[in-house]
């Protein structure tokens, strides 16, 4: 029986902003000659590498990645241990490999390696979320590339492993497991900004404890655990930050509730992507006309703050229309894996769209002031191969387990 084909929908899709990405490098460059050496022309190199990956991998039969699934994940994870030893420090981290005149980044790929893995484990016959075992087998498969992440000094990139949450709870997955790490995130971050919240858990504790006396003495052991847990929660948290965190990553957080404090230095990026985007206005100053971008006032403008350039010169109307496509291809990531007909399909498609959702997010809001600066990369639009290069290759795993639906169907 032949493999069906692969959805073109979805290359389309990536095609489009693909194009999009590039068009905004050659635009925020010597407009309209940028030199050969220029970003914009090796981002046209790597685009060459990303169409041959996908094809390749494309080819390759889902059966084939099953196979291989764990031996990559962990040549990945070795790969990862490597580079936290033998990579040259870059802003504070120990991420990048140097082979000759190439620079890559290990850990964009193992996000892929550990969805894959993680789609394998979970697929089996006999998972049972009720069993500890393949509980604490999640738990290990996730923990390793985050712990190596660290190793790495790269809290950016470990955070969005959060992102498994997404093929976790399609599985299954409770959305009190999902929804509460979020809660505490957030909780923690705004006490940061705002000291009341802990007269606000002061509050809240109190009236927990007088409605568990008055109305629900039952429960009152509960009602007690979870306050004490919200307290030691917020301890933690501010321990954390004032202990744990190195200098650099306590800046970032610093800089992103007060940009202004120090204008001319760490605050630099974030106020000048703000002047970027507010420029732009709703149609933007148009194409090759960006002045921040152009003039050089946004330093990673290649890179974590390509988005600004998109802002400058389309305006709010076309970040509105890049977002919407860029939605359109993340919902199609989402149709393919439900129509893979195998669970392996089904949850690496959610994983890598769970991966390219984070970097979405973080990015924008990065970009907007709405989040620390942590360079994590949007995917076909910043300059780089590595994000990039993982992102096709992850396109093309998912193809390939998507064109092996018809043997599932009628084999």
């Amino acid at each position: 029986m032949r493999l069906s084909a692969p959805d073109w929908m979805l290359y389309a899709l990536s095609g489009l902003l693909a194009a999009i990405g590039l068009a905004n490098l050659y635009s925020i460059e010597n407009f309209p000659a940028p030199s050969w050496s220029s970003p914009f022309y090796r981002q046209l190199a790597w685009t060459g590498a990303c169409i041959a990956i996908t094809s390749i991998s494309t080819l390759i039969t889902g059966q084939t990645w099953r196979y291989l699934a764990y031996l990559l994940y962990g040549l990945g994870a070795v790969g990862m241990l490597i580079t936290a030893f033998v990579a040259r420090e870059v802003n504070g981290a120990r991420a990048w490999l140097d082979i000759g005149p190439f620079r890559f980044q290990p850990a964009e790929f193992m996000k892929v390696l550990t969805a894959l893995a993680l789609a394998a484990f979970l697929q089996r016959y006999d998972f049972d979320w009720k069993r500890f075992s393949d509980r604490a087998g999640i738990v290990g498969l996730i923990g390793l590339p985050v712990l190596l992440t660290l190793l790495q000094k790269d809290t950016g990139t470990a955070l969005t492993y959060g992102a498994l949450l997404v093929p976790l709870y399609r599985w299954g997955l409770s959305g009190w497991v999902v929804g509460l790490p979020l809660l505490l995130g957030g909780l923690a971050f705004l006490s940061l900004i705002w000291p009341w919240i802990y007269l606000a858990a002061a509050v809240f504790a109190a009236g927990a404890l007088s409605y568990g006396l008055v109305f629900r003495r039952k429960y009152l052991g509960l009602h007690l655990i979870g306050v004490g847990f919200l307290w030691a929660w917020l301890a933690l948290s501010s321990f954390l930050y004032k202990g744990v965190l190195a200098p650099h990553q306590r800046q970032r957080i610093e800089v992103l509730l007060a940009p202004q404090r120090d204008p001319l230095g760490a605050g630099w990026n974030t106020l000048q992507a703000r002047i970027a985007i507010t420029a732009g206005g709703l149609t933007g100053q148009g194409y090759g006309k960006g002045l921040q971008s152009k003039l050089n006032f946004i330093p990673k403008k290649h890179t974590d703050f390509a988005f600004c350039g998109l802002a400058e010169e389309w305006g709010w109307l076309g970040v509105l229309g890049y977002l919407l496509l860029y939605g359109a291809f993340l919902w199609r990531l989402t149709y393919l894996a439900e129509k893979t007909q195998s669970p392996i399909g089904l949850l690496f498609g959610y994983g890598l769209a769970g991966f390219l959702s984070v970097h979405l997010i973080v990015n924008v809001a990065m970009v907007m002031g709405l989040f620390p600066v942590v360079g994590i990369p949007l995917v076909f639009l910043s300059y780089g191969g590595s994000a990039w290069i993982a992102a096709s290759w992850g396109i093309g795993i998912l193809q390939s387990f998507y064109r092996e639906r018809r043997l599932r169907l009628f084999g």
